[in-house]
């Protein structure tokens, strides 16, 4: 019954958006005309505008190749759009295996607005999102070498998914090493992986050290069990130096407005993004104020040390892209405006703010977690994140929705069903500004502009 209510959704909204939006819009224009190209056979032109891989294009040019058997035109707008909301079909059964406790659950991260949607607009989102979390989902289902197949075919639809297949090799190598432990003898354990719940050891430099450390020791003693694992991950590694090799450098085409630096303040956008949008399933006033009126003073020293940090982040690598000054399109181009250019003072005074989030958000995170898999969780937001010049918000649906499989639903069914309203309700405010109040802009009179994430 949910997931017959999931495929009615889709395919009631993408009816209105190809009706009130027939033609291809924004990005659309460069992704449509590529994977049209690609239809007609051409394979070697490339419009310099794109700055992902052709995994899209090619994967629905077998689809037009299927529609061409029955007479069937698959490369229209319509129809290219389509392959997204297959995406969508498939990421409701990953994510309803992934949390496993309530598909209510399922279906609201299947749901999450952000990422939902890109569903109904050729974007690259859709798929880099569903091979992404299969690839995962494979890890977690103990088939690593298909795992690493499928991490090779997300980075296809963008490039910086390497990141998360290291990730995923990483989980892999956890998972072996735990394995051949709890084949050994009862007497067999000197090198054990020390890999507890990260909840237990955060506040212990000296643990965490040792958990490395044993992570370190157990892949140069056990590499040769290892490898046969983790083979397809290097070669998906290997893939991608050869990449950068090759192209010189991670961007495709338009390298001009995308050259990585380090945007640290990008960390402090996320972790408020996932307080907002994890608050149904995560806020709780019992934690809060425990954090802020029960803290021990040594949790006071760190979050003052950790706000001093954050201030001299948010001076030094606060960084203002020109599409986001100049873009009104986007919703993140009003959150600038009209919070953070209000007043220079502003990013500043949220540092406490950002702070408590990133305590608060971590704590959860690490009551479910072991201390390797959030540190390696850690590390793939640092380097998704940082580098990007652009406050964008679908950069953030993989960090958030990997986030989320992690965390238990709440046991009270009105909390579930109310984080589902709320993510229906912003849904459906999205859906309303993108297609019935467009707007003009003075040099294009002729193109109706749309709000969108």
């Amino acid at each position: 019954m949910i997931f017959v209510l999931h495929v009615i959704n889709l395919l009631m909204t993408a009816a209105v958006v190809n009706t009130k939006v027939s033609n291809p819009y924004m990005d659309e224009i460069f992704h449509i005309s590529q994977a049209q190209q690609y239809c007609r056979g051409d394979f070697y032109s490339w419009d310099p505008k794109l700055t992902t891989p052709p995994g899209l294009y090619l994967l629905s040019n077998v689809f037009v190749y299927v529609g061409k058997l029955f007479n069937y035109d698959l490369c229209t707008v319509n129809a290219l759009r389509f392959t997204n909301i297959l995406f969508s079909i498939g990421l409701y059964f990953i994510l309803v295996s992934l949390t496993k406790t309530s598909r209510v659950y399922a279906l609201s991260l299947a749901w999450f607005p952000v990422g939902f949607f890109y569903n109904f607009l050729y974007y690259t989102d859709a798929g880099s999102t569903f091979f992404v979390l299969l690839s995962y989902l494979l890890v977690k289902r103990r088939w690593y070498r298909l795992s690493g197949v499928m991490g090779i075919v997300s980075m296809t639809f963008r490039q910086t998914n390497v990141i998360w297949v290291c990730l995923f090799m990483m989980v892999t190598i956890i998972d072996t090493l735990s394995l051949n432990e709890s084949s050994k003898k009862n007497d067999d354990h000197s090198n054990c992986l020390y890999n507890p719940l990260c909840a237990t050891i955060m506040n212990s430099p000296v643990q965490m050290l040792r958990s490395i450390l044993s992570l370190t020791v157990n892949i140069l003693e056990n590499f040769k069990t290892l490898l046969p694992n983790i083979v397809t991950f290097l070669i998906a590694i290997f893939s991608f130096a050869l990449f950068l090799i090759w192209n010189n450098g991670i961007v495709l085409g338009d390298r001009s407005n995308h050259i990585a630096g380090l945007h640290f303040p990008q960390l402090f956008y996320f972790t408020s993004f996932l307080s907002f949008f994890s608050a149904p399933w995560t806020l709780s006033l019992t934690a809060i104020s425990d954090l802020i009126f029960h803290s021990s003073i040594k949790k006071i020293l760190y979050g003052l040390l950790s706000c001093v940090v954050s201030l001299y982040l948010v001076f030094k690598y606060t960084y203002e892209h020109p599409f986001i000054l100049s873009d009104n399109r986007h919703y993140s181009f009003y959150v600038w405006k009209k919070v953070y250019r209000r007043h220079w003072t502003i990013r500043y005074l949220l540092t406490p703010v950002y702070v408590l989030s990133e305590i608060l958000n971590f704590q959860a995170f690490a009551n479910h977690t072991s201390f390797l898999l959030a540190l390696g969780y850690l590390t793939a937001l640092v380097l998704t994140l940082v580098p990007s010049p652009l406050l964008e918000f679908r950069y953030f649906i993989i960090p958030f929705l990997f986030y989320m499989v992690h965390i238990p639903p709440p046991k009270q069914t009105w909390r579930l069903l109310s984080g589902l309203a709320f993510y229906i309700f912003i849904h459906l405010i999205t859906l309303y500004l993108f297609l019935f109040k467009p707007f003009v802009w003075l040099n294009e009179p002729n193109q109706l502009q749309r709000f969108m994430w």
